[in-house]
């Protein structure tokens, strides 16, 4: 069993997230007796999506995400794979916290994480995903910025989901945000 660090650590919130080319209804508005019409070219197409709310030990936040090819879904190796990244982006000790999913407890994943002394996993308890605010980053771009935006095709997808999640990174007011509307305490 891994001690937890004796130097401050970064906490580190994941979550994974699907971006799908079915655009998320929001209100609208039309002339009337001409309700609008969305036309969908591939309503299954879909862009998962993994993102890392962090807070550093002097109470800086951040936000790193990595986008897959186009309709894949996370496993252990991807997971895994995107752990290292945040590690190697932020260095230091990392306290990661994230749901009980299954991909979370592969053996990819705890292998990578048997290897490093300095990341330490806690698991938020079942069915409470309103304690992490990365569904707080996923619920303001999809239902905030991208709500009723019909992308013609996956790359379309890909630019602007990259593009909104650069903008989330960029403002870490809203970061923080995201963290108080959880109603945890640092």
């Amino acid at each position: 069993m891994k001690r937890r660090p004796s130097r401050p650590a970064h906490l580190v919130f994941i979550d994974e997230c699907g971006f799908m080319m079915e655009p998320v209804l929001r209100r609208t508005w039309a002339p009337r007796g001409h309700t609008p019409v969305i036309k969908v070219a591939d309503p299954h197409g879909r862009i998962s999506a993994a993102g890392a709310l962090t807070i550093s030990p002097q109470s800086k936040f951040g936000f790193y995400f990595h986008l897959l090819s186009d309709n894949d879904n996370f496993r252990g190796n991807s997971i895994a794979a995107f752990v290292s990244s945040v590690r190697f982006r932020i260095g230091g000790p990392l306290i990661i916290i994230w749901d009980q999913i299954p991909i979370h407890k592969s053996y990819p994943v705890e292998h990578y994480v048997s290897q490093h002394d300095d990341i330490f996993i806690e698991s938020f308890p079942p069915y409470a995903p309103e304690l992490n605010p990365v569904d707080y980053v996923w619920a303001y771009v999809k239902y905030g910025r991208l709500a009723n935006y019909c992308p013609t095709n996956l790359n379309q997808l890909r630019m602007k989901v990259s593009s909104e999640l650069s903008r989330v990174s960029k403002r870490p007011d809203l970061l923080k945000s995201f963290f108080h509307a959880t109603g945890l305490e640092l």
